[in-house]
């Protein structure tokens, strides 16, 4: 295959294959920090940054920890929809990054749908007309960094958080 043409050809596939990584990388961090809760954030969709309250977690690495920091680069989709209380009001759907982590969303799962990730989320005050909902996401890259900002990688992750099942099925 003449060189020009096997450029074109993976300048087509490398994106796909990078689009995947980044939501199987996304849908694994935030699978990770299931039961933890999206607290503050800071950025645009050029860089988000996302601070998560996860103490389960985070104190394996330090006893004095009770966060992580998840940063979500080139952010191409970012939407909440909520779940309406009470649930005679109608949906809303938010994009607006101030309008999304209003609230503290408290982590229940994620999954890929359509090439981006679904999180479903919790929401439990009261001052607000929805009791949580789906946050959706993509992004070019996602990394994850403890509350001393060292990055973690995926496998490190996973680690952290296998040991901590482990350990608590053993009580």
């Amino acid at each position: 295959m003449p060189k020009a043409i096997s450029k074109i050809l993976l300048s087509f596939i490398l994106p796909t294959s990078n689009r995947m990584a980044a939501v199987q990388d996304t849908e694994d961090i935030f699978s990770i920090l299931h039961d933890g809760s999206i607290s503050a954030w800071r950025g645009d969709n050029k860089l988000l940054i996302l601070t998560v309250q996860c103490r389960y977690l985070a104190e394996r690495i330090d006893p004095s920890f009770d966060r992580f920091y998840v940063e979500l680069t080139g952010v191409e989709t970012l939407s909440l929809s909520t779940w309406p209380n009470p649930p005679d009001l109608p949906v809303q759907v938010f994009t607006a990054l101030p309008d999304i982590f209003k609230a503290n969303l408290e982590i229940l799962s994620a999954d890929v749908e359509n090439e981006k990730v679904v999180i479903t989320c919790n929401q439990s005050e009261r001052s607000f007309d929805y009791c949580g909902g789906t946050l959706t996401i993509s992004c070019q890259s996602i990394n994850v960094f403890d509350q001393d900002k060292k990055e973690l990688t995926i496998d490190e992750f996973d680690l952290l958080c296998q040991g901590y099942w482990d350990d608590w099925s053993k009580t």
